[in-house]
């Protein structure tokens, strides 16, 4: 009898071990089935994203190597391609050339590369720019050494230039070359801070599309509102109310295609595209983030994706975010991390 109920016992033991080991191959093979979908996933985002115009970035890598880079999505490897670092810089229509804030001992200023064959040209310097301002009875900036500018994002702009002037960006500023002279005027001048902005032709106008901290939807602490506005007009309404990010980047965290027909924004943990005819938002994906910022949001030129960095917040703020590059799909949502960059790698400004 007592045999008998050891036998019973053994065989309890051995079903259990059974069960147990199913159990362990089941969740193994869902794993490996899991990770081969993302596998794929990415993959098929790589391959078809890298189809568009390569990332540009200007960066100050912790190895002491510094300038401009061009970022390929398939490899995960960056050619350099200027010695000059391009802050804030941003491509022209054409993805043809790329203009940029130069802001270094050996010249400061504007300047553009030329992505086809990486000849660099300086467009103004900035002792220029500052008799320029003059006109317009705005401040000078004065250059210490590198580092932060506050010389704002540049853009190409009709058969001139267009930029923030100031580090903290309540007025944006349009240049143009006629006869060997520059000619300026002022786009857009608030009490606000501007983070990022867009100007798109319509009907004969100019639409100024602007992210600001100004509060024209909402008076809640920590947040501010997406502008629409005529230049040259006092008609400016707010499209979207953001809640602005604390990271010290006030770059903006968001971006329109060549059509500025749609915005891409991030609203803590969800990245969004408004579309300006429908007035209806689209869910793209979730980011979530711990001790982390959304630092940049670029669509592809086909729009199909958007480019995002996060950026990890340094240990006692002793250096600068770490970086990470992801891309998401907008039709389905799916997205892939790209590199990971080292602590005290430093970025200056990214397009796509």
């Amino acid at each position: 009898m007592e045999t008998k109920n050891v036998l019973h016992q053994i065989k309890g033991l051995d079903m259990k071990k059974i069960k147990l080991i199913k159990i362990v191959a089941f969740f193994l093979i869902f794993m490996c089935i899991w990770f081969a979908y993302k596998k794929y996933i990415a993959y098929n985002i790589i391959k078809n994203a890298s189809n568009q115009p390569p990332i540009v970035f200007a960066a100050d890598f912790y190895n002491g190597d510094a300038g401009t880079f061009k970022y390929n999505i398939e490899t995960g490897k960056a050619e350099k391609i200027s010695d000059y670092v391009f802050h804030e810089l941003s491509y022209s229509e054409n993805y043809e050339k790329i203009i940029g804030v130069i802001w270094e001992d050996r010249f400061q200023g504007l300047a553009e590369l030329d992505m086809r064959d990486y000849t660099f040209k300086t467009i103004i310097s900035l002792n220029d720019l500052n008799k320029c301002v003059r006109e317009l009875g705005l401040d000078e900036i004065k250059y210490e050494h590198s580092g932060v500018t506050q010389l704002r994002m540049p853009k190409y702009c009709k058969d001139g230039y267009i930029f923030f002037w100031g580090y903290y960006s309540t007025v944006v500023c349009h240049i143009k070359k006629v006869n060997d002279n520059w000619n300026i005027a002022m786009v857009n001048s608030s009490r606000f801070q501007g983070y990022t902005y867009f100007i798109k032709k319509a009907d004969g106008l100019e639409l100024l599309f602007l992210e600001t901290e100004e509060k024209l939807l909402s008076q809640a602490s920590k947040r501010g509102t997406i502008i629409e506005k005529t230049i040259g007009m006092n008609d400016e309404k707010g499209i979207l109310d953001i809640n602005l990010t604390e990271a010290i980047d006030a770059s903006g965290i968001m971006d329109m295609p060549d059509d500025m027909s749609k915005i891409v924004y991030y609203e803590e943990p969800e990245i969004y595209i408004y579309d300006l005819n429908t007035k209806e938002k689209k869910h793209v994906t979730n980011q979530y983030l711990f001790c982390q910022y959304i630092l940049d949001l670029k669509f592809s030129s086909d729009e199909r994706y958007i480019f995002y960095t996060v950026g990890d917040i340094p240990f006692f703020w002793d250096g600068w975010y770490r970086i990470k590059f992801f891309i998401v799909d907008t039709e389905t949502g799916n997205k892939t991390g790209l590199t990971k960059w080292k602590n005290g790698d430093t970025f200056y400004g990214i397009d796509w």
